[in-house]
């Protein structure tokens, strides 16, 4: 990992400390650059519903701006580390291979878990796509990504040019800090693509549930940060060849206390089988067990629905991948899965169907060649298109249609773009 300019972090904490932005503008300029930037900020959990003028004045300017979407929708499961593999990809987590944060593979012993520093830096886990920052370097760009699954490990042989190992804690501040540092190297050297990540919205919403106000203080941060990057970009006159793009990987929803499918008997009469997901998605092991037996105790399970993968509903576009476990269960939103009466779940959750709105993510995109346009739903395969659009690159095989680009990109800059 490389290691950014001291003199930039100095400046950038003055700038954080209330001293003008001038300042670090002075202190660290970056003048006649014509290299364009593209930064892919997720915001974890983030629902369209929390954009507003009076909690999150910075996000609603760029999207009055720019161009937002109605809601992102998510690929299935409506979790976060098989949809932050699909916007780097354009693939669906059937095709990537993450299918959940919570993984086995009959190719190793090891159980992928989002705790596992082991399992997330094991390549294994990570081969079947090839994610954005590896296309871009083998096109002669630059890519950064500060938190992003994937980038802690080398994927086909290669990783992004910096990142970081996965900090709950990293402060917000640390966190520009750290990015802007990247920014502030030569043009030949500053990165074409940079990814920042923040959790504070999905946590809120998890502990304290979708409508809290621990949320929407969450939001106010969050906006307040992206606010502060904004700003500094302009100090830079780095803003008016960057575009931003802000996403969210799912939603959430609330999930009260005694919404909770206790499933701890259900396979009592098949010892072989597990529950190997637990959740709003959850899904069975089946180790031998007879498939069809194994489904009718299921069900008798009420507010959650079970499939074979195999016949999965076709929307959804899973259920091929050896990862996936034999039976796929889905609650309805506000209940959730689990196999221990005595753990209390959280109060809020997501991994429910895509297509319901407390599901949906958000999609922003501002900068000097966007339209001002309010979309419909986009789908969040769509997302790699734009991103590779944007960059000029040749992109990888994936399952979106490329529907975006010509919606959110000026026409002049689409005829561009390859």
């Amino acid at each position: 990992m490389r290691s950014f300019s001291t003199t930039a972090l100095l400046v950038a904490v003055s700038c954080w400390g209330g001293l003008s932005c001038a300042v670090l503008a002075q202190a660290n300029p970056v003048a006649n650059t014509t290299k364009p930037l593209v930064i892919l900020v997720s915001l974890d959990g983030f629902k369209p519903a929390y954009v507003s003028e009076a909690e999150t004045p910075h996000l609603f300017h760029l999207a009055q701006q720019g161009s937002q979407a109605k809601g992102l929708i998510s690929a299935f499961p409506s979790l976060t580390f098989p949809n932050h593999v699909t916007l780097v990809t354009g693939q669906t987590p059937d095709h990537h291979g993450i299918v959940n944060n919570t993984m086995t593979d009959s190719a190793t012993t090891q159980r992928f878990t989002l705790g596992s520093r082991e399992a997330v830096e094991n390549p294994m886990w990570w081969q079947e796509a090839r994610p954005l920052w590896v296309t871009l370097r083998q096109q002669g760009k630059i890519a950064s990504t500060l938190f992003w699954p994937g980038s802690e490990t080398p994927i086909q042989g290669m990783m992004p040019n910096d990142w970081l190992r996965y900090n709950h804690d990293m402060t917000h501040q640390a966190r520009l800090e750290t990015l802007l540092g990247w920014l502030s190297r030569t043009e030949a050297q500053r990165p074409d693509f940079v990814t920042l990540y923040f959790s504070d919205v999905d946590s809120a919403g998890h502990s304290a549930g979708p409508d809290s106000e621990a949320v929407r203080s969450a939001t106010r941060k969050v906006d307040q940060s992206i606010g502060h990057l904004v700003e500094t970009l302009k100090q830079r006159d780095l803003w008016t060849r960057t575009t931003l793009v802000i996403v969210s990987d799912h939603g959430m929803a609330s999930a009260p206390p005694q919404k909770v499918i206790q499933v701890k008997t259900a396979l009592a009469a098949f010892p072989d089988a597990s529950w190997e997901w637990l959740g709003a998605t959850a899904g069975v092991r089946l180790n031998g067990e007879p498939i069809q037996d194994v489904m009718t105790a299921l069900s008798t399970l009420s507010h959650v629905a079970c499939w074979p993968k195999a016949l999965l509903p076709a929307r959804f576009r899973f259920g091929s991948h050896r990862r996936i476990p034999d039976i796929v269960c889905l609650s309805d939103v506000g209940y959730s899965v689990s196999d221990n009466p005595e753990r209390k779940g959280p109060l809020g959750q997501h991994g429910y169907d895509p297509e319901l709105t407390d599901m949906h993510g958000i999609l922003i995109v501002s900068g000097p060649h966007i339209r001002q346009a309010q979309l419909g739903l986009v789908n969040n395969l769509e997302v790699y298109g734009l991103l590779v659009n944007l960059l000029n690159v040749q992109g990888e095989k994936n399952d979106g249609e490329n529907t975006l680009s010509p919606l959110v990109l000026e026409p002049a800059s689409a005829a561009g773009m390859p």
